[in-house]
């Protein structure tokens, strides 16, 4: 594909190199900066691909970014030549404001005068979050399979108070880095950091809580740019409180939601479907 660049000397602040995929627009106006979710890589998620090929063919930039959350666990090169233990199972919710942030620049190192954010599964927590943080001057923003990560979590993991217990025994002893012992959700070991960091009460990730089991939402009430979200109709029903979205999008007043009919959390064979709906959405934006 003539239309993608590989970026593989993109730094954060802190020094971590954070690999991207650009599909390139021949007119740099708008660009579509997309943040994946847990455990993710640029290879992973095929309906992005298929989402950036059809923005660039419409003059609309693209830009898959790592974040130093891909993988469950890798080691990451250092702007100094060193590397550092990080993935899913070591990143710091935080910290995506570093991430974001290189994406961003990145784009406009580029040319593009305009950025949308776009978020898939957790990196929908981490582009309200580091909407709330920053404020940035963004088109608008939207929200693939947006989760309640915390309310999922509790449900899911039975064992909850014993780990977060755990977690905090093992942060004070000074060893952040300790696996839990117990399997996370039935796929993966979390560090005690980030488990901790993660699902303690009242944590930076609870900002998504249609589940009920906070009323954290201060951070997604300070959207005021357009959102479009969607989930696939075959999701679970954490995935599928729209309503509440838009409910809770307070100082939205552009805000477009559908549930794609038979579509999972990765929207396969619904790839064309999801891209046609970002991009009518991106026209009509410009177009205003």
């Amino acid at each position: 594909m003539n239309n993608v660049d590989f970026i593989n000397d993109a730094y954060t602040e802190d020094g971590m190199r954070l690999p991207m995929v650009h599909f390139k627009a021949k007119v740099k106006d708008t660009c579509v900066v997309f943040v994946h979710g847990m455990c993710q890589t640029i290879i992973d998620n095929y309906f992005a691909i298929v989402c950036g090929n059809l923005l660039s063919r419409s003059n609309i930039g693209f830009i898959y970014a790592h974040n130093r959350g891909y993988s469950i666990e890798n080691d990451i090169l250092m702007k100094d030549g060193t590397y550092t233990r990080c993935g899913c199972m070591y990143e710091i919710f935080e910290d995506c404001i570093l991430d974001i942030d290189l994406a961003i620049s990145k784009a406009k190192e580029l040319g593009y005068k305009s950025i949308i954010l776009m978020g898939h599964s957790y990196g929908c927590n981490k582009v309200i979050y580091y909407y709330y943080k920053k404020h940035p001057e963004i088109l608008g923003m939207i929200l693939a399979s947006a989760p309640d990560m915390v309310g999922l979590h509790l449900l899911r993991q039975k064992d909850y108070k014993k780990l977060i217990k755990e977690a905090k025994n093992n942060i004070d002893r000074g060893e952040d880095n300790k696996l839990l012992s117990n399997i996370i959700e039935d796929y993966m070991y979390m560090s005690s950091k980030t488990y901790y960091n993660w699902y303690k009460k009242n944590s930076n990730l609870d900002n998504l809580p249609v589940m009920g089991y906070s009323n954290n939402w201060e951070q997604f009430a300070s959207i005021d740019v357009p959102i479009l979200t969607f989930s696939g109709s075959l999701e679970t029903d954490n995935y599928l409180h729209l309503d509440i979205l838009k409910d809770k999008a307070i100082r939205c007043k552009s805000f477009k939601h559908k549930i794609i009919d038979n579509a999972d959390h990765f929207y396969h064979n619904k790839e064309d479907e999801i891209s046609n709906l970002v991009l009518e959405w991106i026209k009509a934006k410009n177009n205003k």
